[in-house]
């Protein structure tokens, strides 16, 4: 009772409505804790110079009531007596990403595209697929890895469907002999699918990543065929064939200036579909920031709107590369357990990178480099971190955002985070509130 609590110094402690407040320590994975009146009374009271016993008397209450709810509120370091752990980077990896560029060749004609070898020369061989095989298998062997994850990407994956077909099936046997767990699956425009495919994916636990810009005329705008003819209408169609077939997909669309008008319309659309759904901000070029805050805020509030009518948000919506309740210490795999691997078998750190000369690489064929090492003696942009970002209550939310395109080591929708963080627990709540009333 001699003991003097302290609260996070990332604490964040705002109201919800009807005496409620929400809690959450920005540096402690999953610590989100609902509070009524009287526990948010008791929280503001910690103050530093307080004792347990002194805080129980300008309360008036039990100290060993009190004892009890600081314990719980210890658990995940909302307040601590002892000082306050972070988010760090593991000594080594234990699961390996990789984003695998299998072909340059793409149905779809989008104006934005990063890719500078768009359609030039053809997929992936056979040579680089073996190769990248027999590199995982000796990741696994010499470095001890334990789990590895490839996303199947391009140009567009599904048209060079019937060579992962092979491929994957053997690498997860190859895999699994030396104890290692192998999952992967397509990011893709989606308009190539087929029975075939939609039979392997459930076979194998396929799923997918689903580049979407907007509803109808929003999406045809920037993502049609080389014709110029709109994609959506088969976009709609073949997601929800994969929903119908249980098979695990999720959307990602790229806010820019040419489709965040659509933001309200596709949130309805992707609500009402009740898929995993992330808005990424454009990278690389500057976006209307008032327009954005807008349609984000019009968003938000078809969220709020969808919760009340048991939506699961937290399950459902990501923002950007913002980690609210896992939290980590850097954005991506990049750098520490990933990166990226050309069609010719070039390593890099990203796949932005592809195309760039000027930017190093190492080749999977390089016998003295297993991945683990191409990782390790690569480059490392996730550490250029600015001095506001070390000091930020949200670093291990938003861990300075994507490596690649910082600015001054920083994101350039720092200030937009710093407004909508808040919201995105605000959000929670009103999500464990609503569970919590169905249970009553």
């Amino acid at each position: 009772m001699n003991l003097i609590p302290r609260k996070s110094p990332d604490l964040l402690l705002r109201p919800v409505g009807d005496g409620l407040a929400y809690a959450v320590n920005c540096t402690y994975p999953n610590s989100f804790r609902l509070l009524n009146q009287r526990q948010q009374k008791i929280l503001e009271a910690v103050n530093g110079v307080d004792d347990v016993k002194a805080i129980a008397d300008k309360l008036a209450m039990p100290l060993d009531t009190l004892d009890q709810f600081f314990a719980m509120l210890g658990e995940t370091e909302l307040i601590s007596f002892d000082g306050f752990s972070v988010p760090v980077k593991p000594a080594a990896p234990q699961l390996l990403n990789f984003w695998i560029h299998t072909t340059n060749a793409c149905n779809l004609g989008c104006s934005y595209c990063y890719i500078s070898t768009l359609n030039t020369g053809k997929g992936m061989t056979e040579a680089v697929r073996m190769q990248l095989l027999h590199k995982m298998v000796e990741a696994a062997q010499k470095d001890g890895i334990r789990h590895i994850r490839l996303r199947l990407a391009g140009g567009e994956p599904l048209g060079q469907f019937n060579n992962w077909k092979i491929f994957i099936p053997e690498a997860r046997k190859a895999l699994a002999a030396v104890g290692c767990k192998f999952d992967a699956g397509f990011v893709t425009n989606l308009t190539m699918l087929s029975d075939e495919i939609i039979d392997f994916a459930k076979q194998y636990g396929i799923g997918f990543g689903v580049s979407l810009d907007g509803v109808e005329k929003t999406h045809d705008a920037t993502r049609s065929f080389r014709s110029g003819c709109g994609s959506f209408g088969i976009v709609d169609t073949n997601l929800r064939k994969l929903i119908a077939e249980g098979i695990p997909v999720s959307i990602n669309t790229v806010v820019t200036n040419l489709n965040l008008t659509g933001l309200p319309e596709l949130t309805r659309y992707l609500v009402a579909l009740d898929i995993p759904f992330r808005y990424s901000i454009v990278k690389g070029e500057k976006i209307h920031a008032e327009l954005l805050d807008e349609y984000l805020s019009a968003s938000y509030a078809i969220m709020q709107e969808a919760i009340e009518n048991g939506w699961q948000f937290s399950k459902r919506f990501q923002f950007c590369d913002l980690k609210p309740n896992e939290l980590g210490f850097q954005t991506c795999a990049s750098g520490f357990s990933g990166g990226a691997v050309y069609v010719d078998g070039t390593f890099k750190y990203c796949h932005v990178q592809f195309g760039d000369d000027n930017v190093p690489g190492v080749s999977i064929f390089n016998d003295e480099l297993s991945l683990v090492d191409m990782i390790a003696s690569g480059e490392h942009h996730e550490d250029a971190k600015s001095d506001d970002c070390k000091k930020c209550r949200y670093r291990s939310v938003c861990t300075s955002g994507c490596p690649v395109y910082r600015v001054d080591g920083k994101d350039p929708q720092c200030s937009l985070y710093h407004r909508f963080i808040p919201k995105y627990y605000e959000l929670q709540a009103k999500e464990r509130l609503i569970l919590f009333s169905k249970m009553k």
